[in-house]
């Protein structure tokens, strides 16, 4: 394991893993926005303190997991206490990539921060991705279920079906 600095990190073409893009789309679009700047603060702090895992390609670092800590390194606006953070990463192959780390770290903050974000949205969002053969690795089933987020979320359905829905797809 090795430790890089928030700002060597921008210094490198530091690109989401292709197999993953839409996951961290979900959380570009459809959460991080709705939080407030106590939560993203928050997210920023957690996203210094945990692994990232990347793939390293030629010249290019595709980045499998840690959503905030791409919004960082692609951040023109960050101070000097920021840059000097150092990052704890982790270098994989291709081979080991395995999508339950991203996906479960985004369940991790739909959970967190279920009151403040559109679930059902979200929840489409997913369902989308998750073909048969992910949901089979996943869950050991065809289908994203909505009562397998709900779990995932740890809600209940009828907390589900009780949220508006402010999305448009």
């Amino acid at each position: 394991m090795k430790s890089l600095s928030i700002a060597k990190l921008q210094t490198l073409n530091v690109l989401v893993y292709p197999k993953i893009i839409s996951l961290f789309d979900i959380y570009t679009c459809h959460i991080r926005p709705l939080l407030n700047s106590q939560a993203i603060e928050l997210e920023q702090s957690n996203a210094c303190s945990k692994l990232t895992c990347f793939i390293k390609e030629e010249e290019k670092w595709f980045l499998l997991n840690n959503f905030e800590l791409f919004h960082i390194v692609k951040s023109p606006y960050i101070d000097f206490d920021v840059l000097k953070k150092e990052v704890a990463v982790k270098y994989i192959s291709k081979n080991q990539f395995n999508f339950d780390i991203s996906f479960y770290e985004l369940i991790d903050l739909i959970e967190k921060y279920n009151k403040k974000i559109d679930i059902k949205l979200i929840y489409t969002q997913l369902n989308e991705i998750l073909d048969q053969e992910i949901n089979q690795k996943l869950f050991g089933k065809n289908i994203f279920a909505i009562t397998t987020f709900c779990q995932l979320i740890k809600i209940n359905e009828q907390t589900y079906y009780k949220r508006p829905s402010e999305g448009v797809l």
